[in-house]
């Protein structure tokens, strides 16, 4: 019987060991800094999938990458410049998020659906229902906004993280 016990209990260690290495534990704050983001006449020209470190948004969406980030434009958004990450689906459903530096005139264009202001974060930010994800949008400056959204379950505190560095970054 002892052995049976032991057995079911090694099992169990080992089920829940695999499981900590396929994932990350959730949200955690992010602690490496972004890589300077120069904001020129261009950002199309910008790579955001080598500036912000990969431990950064892995620590915000709570789960490990499965693939490298790839380069992505908010829905084929003239002008802007982004990236996207992927982490394994699991019983909580997708997980994704992605960041994309955009002209300011798309902060204020946004189809508002259950939008909430923020503050503290830019010249001003607001969260809303996005077509994919809960998303936080931050406008920079007169020139410059992002966003930034995880899924498939609403983030808002490693988006909120991520939104910090990036305005941190931008220069």
């Amino acid at each position: 019987m002892n052995a049976k016990k032991n057995w079911i209990g090694l099992l169990t260690l080992f089920v829940l060991a695999s499981l900590a290495c396929e994932q990350t534990a959730k949200f955690s704050e992010p602690k490496q800094p972004i890589a300077p983001i120069l904001i020129g006449a261009d950002l199309t020209t910008i790579d955001l999938c080598q500036a912000i470190p990969l431990e950064d948004i892995q620590a915000a969406m709570g789960y490990k990458l499965d693939s490298a980030p790839e380069r992505f434009n908010y829905y084929d958004t003239a002008g802007a410049s982004g990236c996207e990450y992927f982490a394994k689906a699991d019983a909580d459903g997708a997980h994704f998020g992605y960041v994309v530096l955009m002209p300011v005139a798309e902060y204020a264009s946004q189809p508002l659906y259950k939008n909430v202001s923020v503050s503290g974060i830019g010249a001003e930010a607001y969260f809303n229902n996005g077509a994919d994800a809960r998303q936080l949008w931050v406008k920079v400056n007169e020139r410059v906004a992002f966003v930034v959204a995880f899924g498939d379950q609403p983030n808002e505190a490693g988006a909120q993280a991520i939104a910090k560095l990036v305005v941190a970054a931008i220069q």
